[in-house]
């Protein structure tokens, strides 16, 4: 889910996977420019794993007691829509399956 296209603006191609209200966005992990969006809809039901946490920032980690919710996307979509809701900002971060 990152690092697939180059910022616009600085170039880096690191990117980070936000979710806000209902839109699925990839941001560069540098200067936070948006590089694409989508709806959240269309990434929901997805298999793959990933924690949700409120977002920091772009390139910031998040702290641990920041989760919102750890798992395969199609089961905690829900909870990552609700806290999204209010227009918080929800860094997904992919997890590898051992």
């Amino acid at each position: 889910m990152t690092e697939m296209l180059a910022c616009p603006s600085c170039g880096l191609d690191k990117t980070e996977s936000i979710v806000h209200r209902g839109s699925y966005i990839l941001r560069c992990a540098a200067c936070g420019e948006a590089i694409v969006a989508t709806s959240f809809m269309a990434m929901r039901d997805s298999d793959h794993l990933c924690s949700a946490f409120i977002d920091p920032g772009p390139g910031k980690p998040p702290p641990p007691e920041t989760l919102v919710a750890r798992g395969p996307l199609r089961q905690i979509a829900t909870a990552i829509s609700a806290a999204a809701s209010d227009g918080t900002l929800i860094r997904l971060i992919s997890e590898v399956r051992d």
